[in-house]
């Protein structure tokens, strides 16, 4: 919470607390009225005083920086969604090799690399399997997502 703010809410309880008891204290009739009209306006006083603080020119200062502080969250949830797409593709990516492998028989874990690309989307460039080469499997990749054989690692060995 900020001094100033703090500072206002004290004004605050205070006004009232004066007001309550000035009030409290005050015998019936016109003086009652008279004084709850007084605290009417000290209360109003209390809330408005920080326009009292109001500066105009620095305003435009102001909504610079918070125009500035806006542009920075907006530019961190642009790149929080991209990571987020990447990761999304990625993993349907994988998920689809994964099909496919069992359509053949095969049992593997996959991962895919994706790639920004000019035009403005995710797409995948890049696979890595944990078996044994297999040409079947090597051919649905490269028809299926567009993953060319020199991107695709498998695993050496039986």
């Amino acid at each position: 919470m900020s001094a100033a703010f703090a500072e206002w809410i004290r004004a605050l309880a205070g006004a009232g607390i004066f007001c309550a008891m000035a009030s409290a204290l005050c015998p019936k009739g016109r003086a009652k009225q008279v004084l709850g009209l007084a605290c009417g306006c000290v209360m109003l006083t209390a809330l408005l005083s920080p326009l009292a603080a109001f500066a105009p020119e620095a305003w435009p200062q102001s909504l610079a920086r918070w125009r500035g502080a806006a542009e920075e969250i907006t530019s961190e949830a642009a790149e929080d969604s991209r990571r987020l797409e990447r990761r999304v593709i990625e993993s349907e990516c994988a998920a689809y090799i994964s099909d496919r492998a069992s359509a053949l028989g095969l049992e593997a874990e996959f991962s895919v690399e994706a790639r920004w690309s000019d035009e403005g989307w995710w797409y995948p460039w890049a696979c890595r399997a944990d078996i044994p080469y297999d040409r079947g499997l090597s051919e649905a990749i490269e028809a299926g997502l567009g993953i060319a054989p020199e991107r695709q690692s498998w695993r050496e060995g039986p």
